[in-house]
């Protein structure tokens, strides 16, 4: 596909003009490049074992840097995954436990810096392009506005206006959603959680994330000798799932693999592990539908890797690959049929576990397995910058591994969601509901969580383990917000 032109159309905000804080100022060394792709499993991606989706620029950034086997979000939901990555705190101590309360987030953090902004008071230009905070999608897109941003984060943010669900092409309503196309408003209308298709019959210049990756290059073109910290926010494969009928093309829909299938599987999950499913959204007994589901994720996959490609090649291309740090994560996870299970907001393995590949001038190319957080990043990156690590942040730093990948920085990582929390060590994922009810898997016999060992009697002593552990964890957290 051949790179394009297209009249920008992104909206850009006043340069916010602050005062720098502190007196440790950048090195001359290491800029950083961070993207984040919205509602992407790692199970969708070609770098960690997808044999179907075709993903060539995240996998040559794999290559190329640290992958992280083992990445957890702290929430799986778009909101409180990304308040607890820009302040380095989990969603209870941010205070952002639920897309509702993202515009708490400015109020709570208060005169603590956020990730970026922890950059731009040490001399970093900081640009937002598209989403990083939470941004309603399609709404926020549709309409080209900030969301709930963070303003003191950037010196420059710069939003998207895309058509969305109302792009020209091929359109499909698969799942059983009440739909109000109505194109004067953007908002209420039930696109957000709907499984809507387009497959576009233009070359995609429209979208949000061509319009993104064209700032992106942009912004690298015009920087030269002052330090930049650059946050892409790709809003695909979240749904609407569009894209260009190119990138179809690879996926028919006859030709996906579902998931496996376990006879009875929801029959030791508790009633709230029962997660967004077939039944609810219409697709119990529909292979073909899922199929269907599967193709249009693929192809926003592909869509949106072809923009991260767009964006390694301008580093390239500009020789800035020398001196910066390249990111490439998911807010969080992705049900795709697992336990018939679709979308997010579950605290099972597809749902709370993230791609996350940071590529670090210098150091070699390898995998870890060691157990890593989202609030990791922010910590890490500091470090590799030579900033200090502000005392606000609860996560650790990850930068041993990239000397060291079979290192343990850390002995558990944990999730929650508005009914219960996740608790994942090396061996287990330890659930546990607010309604008292439990899930225990062996990840290491069970990785895809078929068997709920916790109402086992030979596993007692590794629950009641797990669950003063577990207790231990949110002690830990709560008292950091005293």
């Amino acid at each position: 596909m051949a790179k394009h032109s297209l009249p920008w159309s992104l909206v850009a905000a006043a340069m916010l003009v602050v005062g720098l804080v502190g007196a440790d100022f950048a090195p001359a060394a290491t800029n950083v490049v961070f993207i984040i792709a919205d509602d992407l499993s790692a199970e969708a991606l070609a770098c960690y074992g997808n044999s179907q989706c075709r993903t060539p620029a995240i996998d040559r950034l794999a290559e190329q840097g640290l992958r992280f086997e083992r990445a957890y979000s702290q929430f799986p939901v778009c909101g409180p995954s990304r308040a607890a990555l820009m302040s380095g705190m989990y969603p209870q101590a941010i205070g952002v436990v639920g897309n509702g309360s993202s515009r708490q987030f400015t109020n709570n953090l208060g005169d603590r810096p956020s990730f970026s902004q922890h950059f731009k008071n040490r001399d970093y230009y900081t640009a937002r392009v598209s989403k990083i905070y939470h941004m309603r999608v399609p709404g926020d897109i549709t309409a080209g506005v900030d969301g709930p941003d963070h303003h003191a984060s950037w010196t420059e943010r710069f939003n998207c206006q895309a058509p969305e669900w109302m792009s020209q092409g091929q359109h499909a309503h698969l799942s059983h959603e009440r739909l109000s196309r109505d194109p004067e408003k953007h908002y209420g209308l039930g696109f957000g959680t709907a499984f809507y298709v387009v497959k576009g019959n233009t070359n995609g210049a429209e979208q949000a994330d061509d319009q993104a990756a064209e700032k992106a290059i942009e912004i690298l073109g015009e920087l030269k000798d002052k330090p930049f910290f650059l946050a892409v926010g790709f809003v695909r494969p979240h749904v609407p799932l569009v894209a260009p009928a190119e990138f179809y093309a690879p996926y028919p829909p006859a030709e996906m693999k579902l998931p496996a299938r376990w006879s009875d599987d929801w029959s030791d999950i508790p009633k709230a592990g029962i997660s967004h499913n077939s039944q609810r959204i219409g697709f119990a007994g529909n292979s073909a539908k899922q199929q269907e589901v599967l193709a249009a994720y693929y192809a926003s996959v592909a869509y949106m890797d072809y923009q991260v490609g767009r964006i390694l090649d301008a580093l390239d291309e500009l020789d800035l690959r020398k001196n910066t740090i390249v990111v490439f994560t998911s807010d969080h996870g992705y049900h795709l049929g697992e336990h018939d299970f679709w979308q997010k907001m579950s605290l099972h393995e597809e749902s709370v576990r993230i791609p996350l590949v940071i590529s670090v001038p210098g150091k070699n190319p390898a995998v870890t397995e060691s157990l890593s957080e989202q609030i990791d990043l922010f910590p890490t990156l500091s470090e590799l910058c030579e900033l200090t690590v502000p005392e606000h942040c609860q996560g650790v730093s990850l930068a041993p591994l990239f000397d060291d990948p079979n290192q343990v920085v850390r002995t558990e990582a944990y999730c929650m969601h508005g009914k219960g929390h996740l608790l994942r060590t090396n061996r287990w994922a330890y659930i546990e509901y607010r309604d008292g009810t439990q899930e225990l898997y062996d990840m290491l016999q069970d990785p895809k969580q078929f068997t709920n060992l916790a109402a086992t009697g030979e596993h007692q002593e590794t629950v009641q383990s797990l669950k003063q552990q577990l207790q231990a964890k949110l002690s830990e957290i709560n008292s950091s917000q005293d």
